[in-house]
């Protein structure tokens, strides 16, 4: 059996690839993965920073990989019922949202990177009747899924963009939780899109990049074979000139980094 770093799964491994060289071909060149969100317990499998251009602000894109179905989801009558009053409600939120972006266009800010997903977050509106629709679709999905960490995720804006990425046809469009996006592995060699996500905005892009840098950092003197990662995750540095100078210099300000015994 194939399989990635440590004990993860080839699936799961080929998939946190593609997204990465998909969030790469859109300008997002800061790129690592499990990366542990700012003030949060979350550990992400891919994030993404896209600098500053032009006008526009830094964006920061999160892509959660799922490889198989989980393990409460059962071919029953009872999980039937529920996905199909969470398709009726996944159009009904959809169509809301589309009005709601006609009746307030002053709510959205158009975007010149994404300009199908300018920033526009229909939950600050004044409209009970789609809070209600978005109450119930999260109730359902934690029924379904039996974690809430993607309703989460989005509820304390984590990030600009979400995604969820997945084999072609795993994930269906009513799992998908709102604000997210889906992006399906076609032929185990790209991604496609298959549900845009909403843009949220956000105030912590540095401690992102910051988050990011450090661990694509740690990875690459992992690689070269300057530091080695114990199964705590703690860098420990080698005796080599380079380690040297890190016991001397980044190990003073990086508690983690220890010299080997």
């Amino acid at each position: 059996m194939v399989t990635g770093p440590g004990n993860e799964t080839g699936e799961h491994w080929l998939l946190k690839q593609l997204a990465l060289a998909w969030a790469y071909d859109r300008g997002f060149n800061c790129i690592s993965f499990e990366v542990r969100a700012p003030r949060s317990p979350y550990r992400v499998d891919v994030a993404g920073y896209r600098p500053a251009k032009d006008q526009e602000s830094p964006i920061v894109a999160l892509f959660e990989c799922k490889q198989n179905r989980p393990d409460l989801d059962r071919d029953s009558a009872e999980t039937a019922t529920v996905e199909s009053e969470l398709r009726g409600l996944q159009e009904r939120r959809q169509t809301l949202e589309r009005l709601l972006a006609v009746h307030y266009p002053n709510a959205r800010t158009p975007s010149s990177l994404f300009p199908d997903w300018d920033p526009f977050d229909p939950e600050k509106l004044p409209h009970s009747g789609y809070r209600r629709v978005i109450r119930r679709i999260v109730a359902l999905q934690r029924k379904l899924e039996g974690n809430t960490k993607f309703e989460r995720v989005t509820r304390y804006r984590l990030a600009n963009l979400h995604f969820l990425v997945a084999p072609a046809g795993l994930v269906r469009s009513e799992r998908v939780p709102p604000g997210w996006g889906l992006l399906e592995a076609v032929d185990n060699e790209r991604l496609e899109l298959q549900i845009q996500p909403r843009f949220y905005s956000i105030r912590n892009e540095f401690d992102w990049l910051e988050r990011i840098c450090k661990n694509s950092t740690i990875r690459w003197l992992k690689t070269v074979g300057t530091i080695v990662v114990d199964r705590n995750e703690a860098a420990k540095t080698e005796n080599t000139p380079v380690g040297r100078h890190l016991q001397g210099g980044l190990a003073t300000s990086q508690p983690r980094v220890k010299t080997l015994g």
